[in-house]
């Protein structure tokens, strides 16, 4: 063991850490769900440290050695099993002070003992002298939390858009099957399955506009406003010196400065514009989900109009029973990032004054529902959507029988007559084009101008 002092006292930690006691102390503070902070969060904090060291020295605040060992131990770091050195519950005190320390203490043990230092000793890098020089927990927080979830937004982005083409190539796939339409759960007019996963497709692609906005607010940064945006101890320089360090190290060209730090302490609206982002990923996402679900049931006593791909037996009692599986576990996925954006909001309007202390949830919180997210869609587009197929004599059976087929004779027979045949329709089980040949009100070519199925779902 060895002993670190901070101003609390004194501690006994083992010997061959590189966290400190400050991190020691919030590992026996917060033993609350024992997850982890989340890596990207953690990695994002690596590297805004080595991107402060090198602003720092561009500043002439620190000098070349211990800015370069701060930036190889960081290297370092990364190359290797990081994530073991941090252990700071993802529960922990407001605003991230203690991941924060966690990193600065990491890193600074490890630029010790590349300069020939023993752990624990900082005698060449200090945590908070050097490694946290320039910065605040209140602007690295904030800082590394808005990188990290941009990460991972584009990990979305990328997804949702094979995902998109996904249904753009089941669209195609499926332009020919006519179907009925279905309003209020009733029977409607024609329509060509082609159609309805067009219109998937395309709702995902104003999900991917609505992520991507997003990620503008995330790209502005309030580091260099220190603890109260006010830039106190902050060098002249360091903030022009740090976003060139971070558009390179984060390879991201449009990141940009807050032009009123304080405002990017005070308001954290970015987390939770991007949360909103994902809440309407969420919900459309579910309606899609519960549609596939519902045109798949059966396949005796349902709808029966497509065939989902069979991932693995459905019941513990039932013989040969297949449930639609991955769509279930999408539906759960969907849910807890609703439940996330929830809590997001939560935290969000708790910003007091100067500061938001709730960012620790809110980064586990975005970090959690991107990941999961993205998973998901990844799991259903390779095991579920690319393998769907359409039961086409069922579709084509559907659009046959019913009777809204009767909307296309409104403006020759009127509304009210055309009415009496959708009843009556039902009501004798005939078709509606039987009942019109019975009932002579067109001829055959008429009936094959203004009835034909694959007629009625084309625009005129």
């Amino acid at each position: 063991m060895r002993i670190e002092k901070d101003s609390l006292g004194e501690l006994s930690i083992p010997d061959d850490v590189f966290y400190g006691i400050q991190s020691f102390r919030a590992s026996k503070n917060f033993p609350i769900s024992g997850t982890q902070v989340h890596p990207q969060l953690i990695r994002s904090f690596l590297l805004l440290k080595k991107a402060a060291a090198k602003a720092n020295q561009a500043s002439g605040v620190l000098d070349e050695q211990k800015a370069a060992a701060i930036a190889t131990a960081v290297d370092e770091l990364l190359k290797d099993n990081y994530l073991k050195h941090f252990i700071v519950d993802a529960y922990q005190a407001g605003a991230g002070t203690s991941q924060n320390m966690n990193a600065n203490e990491v890193i600074a043990n490890k630029a010790n003992v590349l300069l020939g230092g023993k752990l624990g000793t900082y005698d060449h890098v200090h945590p908070n002298d050097h490694v946290n020089m320039s910065q605040s927990t209140n602007d690295t927080y904030p800082t590394a939390m808005r990188l990290a979830t941009l990460i991972l937004s584009k990990e979305l982005v990328s997804e949702l858009q094979r995902f998109s083409n996904a249904f753009k190539q089941k669209a195609l796939e499926f332009d020919l099957v006519i179907k009925s339409g279905r309003t209020h759960l009733q029977d409607a007019v024609p329509i060509r399955l082609g159609q309805e996963f067009s219109a998937y497709q395309k709702t995902i692609e104003h999900l991917i506009g609505l992520v991507i906005h997003s990620q503008d607010y995330l790209r502005e940064l309030g580091i260099g406003g220190s603890a109260a945006g006010t830039g106190i101890n902050v060098p002249k320089g360091f903030r022009e010196a740090i976003i060139i360090e971070l558009k390179h190290d984060f390879e991201d060209s449009d990141l940009t400065l807050s032009d009123n730090m304080c405002a990017a302490m005070q308001s954290q609206l970015p987390m939770m514009v991007y949360s909103n982002a994902l809440r309407t990923c969420a919900l459309e996402l579910t309606r899609i989900t519960n549609d596939l679900r519902l045109l798949s049931s059966g396949p005796a006593n349902g709808l029966g109009e497509i065939n989902l791909p069979s991932t693995q037996p459905g019941s513990s009692i039932m013989p040969g029973k297949v449930n639609p599986s991955i769509l279930e576990m999408a539906n759960q996925v969907f849910f807890k990032v609703l439940g996330n954006d929830q809590a997001m909001a939560f935290a969000n309007q708790a910003g007091q004054l100067e500061l938001n202390v709730m960012m620790p949830v809110m980064a586990q919180l975005a970090l959690e529902s991107s990941m999961i997210l993205t998973s998901a869609l990844k799991t259903m587009r390779e095991l579920c959507i690319s393998g769907i197929t359409a039961n086409k004599e069922t579709c084509e059976k559907y659009a046959s029988q019913t009777s809204q087929i009767v909307t296309a004779l409104n403006p020759v027979i009127g509304y009210a007559k055309a009415g009496e045949l959708a009843k009556e329709s039902i009501k004798s089980k005939k078709t509606v084009i039987e009942l019109v040949r019975e009932q002579k009100l067109l001829t055959d070519k008429q009936i094959k101008d203004l009835l034909d199925p694959k007629k009625l779902t084309v625009p005129h």
